[in-house]
């Protein structure tokens, strides 16, 4: 199973941050969580402010070759992408 995230959001409407990356290397050792949190994300862009997570990646094995899946939460959820 090999996950690659294409784009992933973390913040509120008015402060958002880009946490691709932060996301693909959480994936890239197999793991299949992502904590959506401060400190999972590297920090708070919008203090004080309730967040939100949006995700687009894409899940490769054997049922579903290349099957893209957009994900959104609250800041305090934990994604399970498999």
């Amino acid at each position: 199973m090999a996950i690659t995230v294409i784009s992933a959001v973390y913040g509120t409407t008015r402060k958002q941050v880009d946490v691709t990356q932060i996301c693909q290397q959480a994936v890239a050792s197999g793991n299949d969580d992502i904590s959506v949190n401060n400190t999972f994300m590297g920090g708070d862009p919008d203090f004080g402010v309730q967040k939100s997570f949006a995700i687009i990646y894409r899940l490769e094995n054997a049922q579903n070759p290349s099957c893209y899946t957009v994900m959104a939460c609250n800041e305090g959820s934990n994604l399970d992408l498999a």
